[in-house]
């Protein structure tokens, strides 16, 4: 008896020192992408959970998906203007001649003290790819992460972004 409670007590445990990651709906690439590709990415706004907007979320955002890009190709620009909209981002791509525009869009950033609530973090992105030229969209993607429950307080949803980017981008190459 003693251990099997000792192994329940095992897996509840290691469970709660992974992350979670999970993808809500994905549209796969029209046609796989090459090293000569080229992209500007998006600065999405700042995520928000109620009425707390979490400053410098988007541009923690929009780094981790120029990094994963980079492991594929050379020519990776992130724009400057917050929230900046699709056909302004499409019109800027086309002027610097850039191949493909990633949009991103944070849904859900909740930053919490799991370590003292319990609560994990959670985030919830949007990512999407389209053709400059075009406007078309290439791939898309909804994804969601929640953060480990055995955090000593050293985690934050920023810690988040680097698993479901990469797999996102990998996908396109």
């Amino acid at each position: 008896m003693m251990r099997h409670l000792a192994t329940i007590l095992l897996l509840i445990a290691i469970t709660g020192c992974t992350s979670k990651y999970r993808v809500d709906s994905y549209e796969s690439p029209t046609t796989r992408l090459g090293k000569q590709a080229s992209f500007y990415v998006v600065l999405p706004k700042d995520g928000r959970y109620e009425e707390r907007v979490y400053q410098g979320s988007g541009a923690s955002t929009a780094s981790a998906v120029a990094t994963a890009l980079l492991v594929h190709v050379d020519k990776v620009v992130t724009g400057t203007v917050s929230g900046e909209d699709l056909e302004s981002a499409l019109a800027s791509a086309r002027e610097r001649g850039f191949s493909h525009v990633f949009n991103i869009m944070l849904l859900h950033w909740e930053d919490r003290a799991t370590a003292w609530s319990g609560i994990t973090d959670k985030i919830t992105l949007k990512l999407a790819v389209h053709d400059a030229q075009s406007g078309n969209p290439a791939s898309s993607t909804v994804t969601s992460a929640s953060s480990k429950w055995g955090t000593m307080g050293g985690d934050h949803p920023q810690d988040l972004l680097p698993e479901p980017t990469k797999t996102f981008v990998d996908a396109l190459f």
